[in-house]
């Protein structure tokens, strides 16, 4: 579940429907490690769409899509292919998470939506076979996440009893683009992957010259850690992120390393062409 979880960040963070996204950004996944002979191999493309979702609350909805795909990699696709869609809505002007969507299809498909009780502080967790069919209706404000013909059933409540400003990784990491760097700089968030609940600790390391797309660019650092609720020990290994030292704090790098390998995310133009 650890593991998961890094790999989500990495690959890494409206009750109504989503307007046209204020920014889309595109990145390739590489690794270096045991299982590629040392080599670095590219291993996804991604999309990251974020902006405004169309309601009339002054535009305090925002709303995070990610999408991850290994189409491109003949190697990956052979071996181990995978989809990957992930979404968050949220209010920043409350700063909580209303609902996300987890989509995976590997071998086998996993979907789930979620959608967080305010008043109850509680998650409703959704999906397409449900285990409590009919006990909560899917929201029909998210309706529109679902394709024709989809629906979801009531699947069970989240372990967890919802805290104050919990946010997901996507929103987490958009509220950080939102703040003032400076060094050494400390953020904390409670974030959740409808599951799990996971307390992470941001801090700004340092301003660094950094090359993104053949142009030197200066960014900043961060660092990301966590710890899981209830179990001891960081929840994975510390994430870097570098941003971008100007008014949009544009993610343009992201790396990890592990016992088995490094994995690296880095913002590429040329990944588009995988989502057209």
């Amino acid at each position: 579940m650890r593991k998961r979880a890094e790999i989500l960040l990495l690959l890494f963070f409206s009750l109504a429907s989503f307007s046209a996204p204020a920014e889309t950004l595109y990145y390739e996944a590489s690794y270096q490690g045991l299982f590629s002979a040392g080599e670095t191999i590219s291993i996804a493309a991604i999309s990251l769409d974020s902006g405004p979702a169309e309601q009339s609350d002054g535009g305090a909805l925002f709303q995070s899509r990610m999408q991850v795909t290994s189409r491109p990699y003949a190697f990956v696709e052979q071996h181990y292919p995978f989809r990957v869609r992930y979404r968050s809505l949220w209010n920043r002007r409350s700063g909580k998470l209303l609902a996300m969507e987890n989509y995976e299809k590997t071998r086998k498909v996993k979907h789930q939506i979620i959608w967080v009780d305010w008043e109850k502080k509680r998650m409703q967790r959704f999906r397409p076979k449900g285990k409590n069919a009919g006990q909560q209706l899917f929201p029909v404000s998210l309706r529109y996440w679902l394709t024709p013909g989809e629906s979801f059933q009531f699947h069970k409540y989240g372990r967890h009893r919802v805290p104050d400003g919990m946010l997901d990784w996507l929103s987490m990491l958009q509220d950080t683009r939102s703040r003032d760097f400076r060094h050494e700089k400390r953020f904390h968030y409670t974030v959740t992957d409808g599951k799990h609940l996971y307390h992470y600790r941001v801090r700004v390391k340092k301003r660094q010259l950094l090359k993104v797309e053949g142009t030197k660019r200066w960014t900043w650092k961060l660092r990301f850690d966590a710890t899981e609720e209830g179990v001891p020990g960081p929840a994975h290994r510390p994430v870097l992120v570098w941003m971008t030292d100007d008014g949009k704090h544009t993610p343009v790098q992201f790396e990890s390393h592990h016992p088995l390998g490094r994995f690296s995310i880095r913002l590429s133009s040329a990944a588009a062409s995988a989502f057209q």
